[in-house]
């Protein structure tokens, strides 16, 4: 929905931005037509002198700040054996080949601009842009008490999971775990939790027959969107906004199959709590389903690309361009009222979602502050030298032009204990009549320094670090 188009304009170098793997010939093909797109790449033979041109290339065509604040360089040699070891681990991740290029994206100030090269390149856009996968079975219970007794519930198996594969579903009573009688959930946790190909036998009880099931333990895409109630008020906890879950459309999937299994309702609790981020056309296309056709979702600036013709070819330059977000149709869940939760942990992503319904609709927001990052990165990864470069290209603003980076979002209703916050949110939904009056934060934050941000401890950062950072403009 954002970047796309700015890289359908780049046209044949478009598809180079995408994670692949591919052969030694296609790899010398892409080097040819990188060649014919930048002439000097053809008198580079060093394919690591060939990364660090690629890459200046980039943050020249693409990274925000590169001419706005005249941050980089005329000429991508000024970088060239400039790198050392001080510079590996700063703002990305480069063993020693590579150096020179995290040299030259730590000379950019703005933090969230990185480099990670070929070592750690697929991990790093693994863990931002798919949902954690984690081992075990895949399956939720809850503790029941009838007038007799207590049992186990199964309340949720997760698509794609190893429950969903032996059979088991959410109805299911769990009557033993290997050979076990279980009445706790915790102890039902810790026995179906494992090493990968341990098997679990799980007995249930289905329409009051028993059922023997084998579990083989295994990885499987943890549900990025929860649904569950609270006082018969559907609560919809989104963790975070990726490409890869459970869904075959992502978290945007998985939030329309919540929406529709509460069709009907007049109030939802919408819960951010803690949502790092994540790819910006998931979020948008969220937002979307809650607001009326022509809405303003977001309005973001973004660096894009432009061309003129030297008589020999093209020469490519960066301009900027002007993306309205609008809602096509009304969103299936736009006749609801609508309580939004929030604190420090609800970034990127989270923050567009939210700016763009209390910007529309006026929705009440209770917990704390936001972190208050409006602006998004070009995932970039290349088969030059199979790195990947996060590049800050875009910021977002709200339907009125106002925007909360670096200030953050304001909740309407402060409140920093958890279960209160939610006590509220209850109250809220079931009045159904608040109207939103906070607005923005009025004081830096100042999340976006080179300090702030540096890594002290020199480690790669974890996928928690990357999604409360990064807001993914694929």
């Amino acid at each position: 929905m954002k970047l796309i188009k700015t890289l359908a304009i780049f046209g044949a170098i478009a598809f180079l931005f995408s994670a692949c793997t591919q052969s030694a010939s296609s790899s010398a093909d892409e080097r040819d037509i990188m060649a014919d797109l930048f002439p000097e790449m053809r008198d580079i033979n060093n394919e690591y002198e060939a990364e660090l041109y690629f890459n200046y290339e980039m943050l020249d065509l693409f990274y925000i700040y590169a001419h706005m604040r005249n941050e980089l360089a005329d000429d991508y040699k000024v970088y060239l054996n400039k790198g050392t070891s001080q510079d590996s681990r700063t703002k990305g991740y480069c063993s020693v080949d590579y150096y020179d290029v995290c040299y030259m994206y730590n000379q950019m100030a703005d933090p969230f601009t990185r480099y990670f090269d070929p070592l750690v390149a697929d991990q790093i856009y693994s863990s931002i842009l798919e949902s954690e996968s984690i081992v075990g079975i895949g399956a939720e219970v809850e503790e029941q008490l009838d007038s007799t007794s207590r049992y186990l519930l199964i309340t949720d198996v997760y698509s794609g999971s190893p429950a969903e594969k032996a059979g088991l579903k959410a109805g299911d009573i769990v009557v033993q775990v290997d050979g076990l009688n279980i009445t706790s959930a915790i102890n039902f946790e810790n026995m179906c939790t494992g090493n990968k190909g341990d098997t679990i036998n799980i007995v249930v009880t289905r329409n009051s027959e028993p059922l023997s099931v084998k579990v083989t333990v295994d990885e499987y895409n943890e549900p990025s969107v929860k649904l569950t109630y609270q006082d018969s008020i559907p609560v919809i906890q989104i963790k975070e906004f990726v490409v890869t879950s459970i869904s075959d459309s992502g978290s945007y999937g998985e939030f329309v199959t919540a929406l529709k299994k509460t069709e009907g309702a007049t109030s939802t609790i919408i819960d951010l709590r803690g949502n790092p981020g994540g790819e910006t056309e998931q979020c948008a296309n969220m937002a979307a389903e809650l607001l009326s056709a022509g809405d303003t979702v977001v309005i973001d600036i973004e660096a894009t690309i432009d061309s003129i013709s030297n008589g020999r070819g093209m020469n490519y330059f960066q301009i900027f361009d002007t993306l309205t977000v609008t809602a096509e149709h009304d969103g299936i869940g736009k006749n609801r009222y609508y309580v939004f939760m929030a604190d420090t942990g609800s970034a990127s992503c989270a923050e567009t979602m939210l700016s763009a319904l209390t910007a529309n609709r006026k929705v009440p927001v209770v917990g704390m502050l936001t972190y208050g990052k409006g602006i998004g990165q070009l995932v970039i990864q290349t088969d030059v030298g199979k790195g990947l470069a996060l590049v800050t290209a875009l910021q977002g603003f709200d339907k009125n032009w106002e925007s909360y980076h670096d200030l953050g979002i304001v909740p309407d209703f402060e409140i920093d204990d958890p279960d209160a916050q939610m006590a509220k949110a209850v109250e809220l939904a079931k009045e159904a009549q608040f109207v939103r009056s906070a607005g923005y934060g009025s004081q830096k934050l100042n999340h976006f320094s080179k300090e702030h941000e540096h890594e002290a401890s020199g480690r790669i950062p974890t996928a928690k670090d990357l999604k409360l950072r990064y807001k993914i403009a694929k």
